[in-house]
């Protein structure tokens, strides 16, 4: 799968949309439990998207790879209908994440669709970054047995993913060059039955079908220095909405 590279986007576009979607006044109630301060791993929630960070990662650079993949994914969908045209959503989804200064290689984009998946999407991730990056696995299954204890995070998870049907699972750390690393693992479910704990529900098979969508991006700091400014009342409104519901015991 290749992205259609476009020209240069207009993140500051949609002003009047942003401020419907993301008014202040909710997100102001909801920045007292997104504290982030810890410098312990964490897991936090924000729409349809779970992040979870390594130990380490800085409290500011939560907050925005946050704010980035939120953005991007609000931003992909006022040109482009997910339901009607994924591919060309999640193309526009991962270039306005690479304008923001998010960069990735062409070769390393994928594509996999399950026609007739069974078991447990949580563990079927897990199983799948298991194989690459132990710790981040460890990190993701802390935060998934947070998040299924916790019926407040399950019932947000549900309503921003249209419960399952739009989600995204998002590991953040630093890679051996210190750089910050996302993988961006995005996800479309469709099932005969709607389940509020669609990560964890046992599916039968023949019930569910599956798309996955997944980009290793690395930040390059200074372009998204450069995006930051310009951007910056936007990232913040956004990433001050975050629902850390998992944070490490150091």
């Amino acid at each position: 799968m290749k992205f259609k590279k476009a020209g240069c986007l207009d993140l500051t576009a949609y002003s009047e949309a942003f401020e419907r979607d993301f008014p202040v006044k909710k997100t102001k109630a909801v920045q007292r439990i997104a504290t982030l301060d810890s410098p312990g791993a964490a897991g936090s929630l924000l729409g349809g998207n779970l992040i979870s960070t390594a130990r380490g990662v800085s409290r500011q650079d939560k907050r925005d790879v946050n704010a980035s993949v939120r953005y991007a994914q609000w931003f992909a969908s006022q040109e482009r209908d997910r339901q009607t045209d994924p591919q060309g959503w999640f193309s526009l989804f991962a270039i306005t994440l690479l304008s923001m200064g998010w960069e990735y290689e062409d070769e390393s984009v994928v594509e996999k669709y399950y026609k007739s998946f069974s078991g447990q999407l949580s563990q079927a991730y897990l199983n799948a970054i298991s194989a690459v990056n132990s710790p981040m696995a460890k990190v993701t299954r802390d935060m998934f047995n947070a998040l299924s204890a916790n019926p407040s995070a399950l019932w947000s998870l549900s309503k921003g993913s249209l419960r399952g049907k739009e989600f995204a699972i998002a590991p953040a750390q630093y890679d051996s060059q210190g750089r910050l690393s996302l993988g961006l693992n995005d996800y479309s479910l469709w099932a005969r039955v709607q389940r509020e704990e669609f990560l964890f529900w046992n599916w039968n098979e023949n019930s569910v079908t599956l798309t996955h969508r997944a980009v290793p991006f690395t930040l390059n700091r200074e372009r998204f220095a450069e995006v930051r400014q310009t951007l910056n009342d936007r990232l913040d409104i956004i990433a001050d909405a975050i629902f850390e519901f998992y944070s490490e015991r150091l």
